[in-house]
């Protein structure tokens, strides 16, 4: 399989924009096997829901573990790359949990809270429940877009609650990878309202539009809270609604208390960070000023777009046996890296 630095789509593809846009219309969903729903306590805000996969033939060099797998905004446990690194991983003998973002899919029906960036410690309850539930604690965890900034962020904020293995803490994160995670939550606000990259912000407002809608039927609190809704950008969206139901002051305060940057310097987890050049959405500037630490690697792709990676196929993958035209690239690779 190709590395990130050997990433090279076809001529017509090498721009951010259009694997960025592209990538929302391309969405194969690979059949998925008999799925097992686990409730998630949120304390008084009701529950979420975690999805779990078990492999037909169980890796026996994998038994006791599994991997978590966080989505971005906008989406749940069942997006197109949520399903893919499931079933090639499922192929690899490894058992997966797929969660919805407390809020996210069909998890807001169950619990009023938003999905937002801020909810790494509704992340760290989730796997200590799965943990006392299954038995489960040796994890391998991918986070994509929202779900990167939350997984880096629970990461550096539970260093000292992780072991690498040795069973003398909580719980065991043996690998972890973030792909595109807007570690600036304010800063990748501020930069969808500039120009060309309004296309974004008015994508998300859309969807962000609709899934409040929805929890407006649900949850009075919801349908009181969009008396004063503001859909007119990112961050007056999270001013009047994700703040507020997220029990965050306002949008400020709620873009501090979630954003890694400033605690990236603290993860201790064999941590891959996947980024591209070209992502018009998490500008590349913002991983370039970031302090890392020694334990975190840094993979760098050309015109990936955010979480695009289309590519025509990889024939020297002997995974691949869909003869189809264009591949999504990075899932795969994504759901190998966890195992490494």
């Amino acid at each position: 399989m190709l590395e990130p630095e050997q990433f090279r789509p076809p001529w017509y593809l090498r721009n951010g924009h259009i694997q960025t846009i592209l990538t929302g219309f391309y969405k194969p969903k690979p059949p998925m096997p008999p799925t097992i729903e686990h409730k998630i306590a949120m304390g008084e805000f009701g529950y979420s829901l975690v999805y779990e996969n078990t492999p037909m033939r169980p890796n026996a060099e994998s038994e006791g573990e599994a991997v978590l797998l966080l989505h971005g905004l906008g989406s749940s446990h069942a997006g197109t790359y949520m399903t893919t690194m499931t079933q090639w991983l499922l192929s690899q003998g490894v058992r997966v949990f797929r969660a919805d973002l407390p809020g996210a899919g069909p998890s807001g029906r169950f619990t009023p809270l938003p999905p937002h960036g801020a909810c790494f410690e509704e992340i760290w309850s989730m796997l200590q429940q799965l943990r006392d539930k299954l038995g489960i604690r040796r994890w391998r965890i991918s986070g994509v877009s929202l779900g990167g900034n939350i997984l880096l962020k629970m990461l550096a904020s539970k260093h000292m609650m992780i072991d690498s293995g040795d069973a003398s803490r909580e719980l065991s994160i043996l690998k972890a990878v973030a792909v595109a995670p807007p570690i600036r939550l304010s800063d990748c606000s501020t930069h969808m309202e500039k120009g060309v990259y309004r296309l974004y912000a008015n994508y998300f407002l859309g969807t962000l539009r609709k899934q409040s809608k929805i929890r407006a039927d649900i949850w009075p609190q919801w349908a009181s809270q969009m008396k004063t809704a503001c859909f007119d950008s990112i961050r007056r969206f999270d001013e009047t609604v994700t703040a507020p139901m997220a029990g965050f002051s306002d949008a400020e305060e709620y873009y501090t208390k979630g954003s890694s940057a400033a605690w990236l310097d603290q993860i201790s987890v064999p941590t891959t960070v996947l980024i591209d050049e070209h992502d018009p959405i998490v500008p590349i500037w913002m991983f370039d000023e970031a302090v890392w630490s020694t334990t975190t690697n840094i993979r760098r792709t050309q015109f990936g777009g955010h979480v695009g990676y289309l590519g025509q196929r990889d024939r020297a993958n002997p995974n691949q046996t869909k003869a189809t035209f264009h591949e999504r690239w990075a899932d795969p690779w994504i759901a190998r890296e966890l195992l490494v």
